[in-house]
């Protein structure tokens, strides 16, 4: 991201957020290339699976899901709950 870039960032959303987002974008580096469940590899250039994987960051730690993985993990935490 260049100067230009960022200067347009800051005056759109603030400082603060554009420095959220400069961390979230430098977190793309540390992304997995498979499942962090299944261990299915993961294509970061397919809009499709870019666009349905699911990305979680707790802490600096990136964990990769498929839908599949974060859908069953999702159901359990439901009926862990209940």
């Amino acid at each position: 991201m260049n100067r230009k870039e960022r200067r347009a960032i800051q005056r759109h959303v603030g400082q603060e957020n554009s420095e959220a987002l400069a961390e979230q974008v430098a977190l793309f580096g540390k992304l997995p290339e498979e499942c962090m469940a299944c261990h299915k590899p993961f294509d970061k250039k397919d809009r499709e699976m870019v666009s349905l994987w699911s990305v979680v960051v707790r802490q600096e730690v990136v964990r990769l899901f498929c839908p599949e993985c974060i859908d069953t993990a999702r159901g359990v935490i439901e009926n862990a709950s209940d």
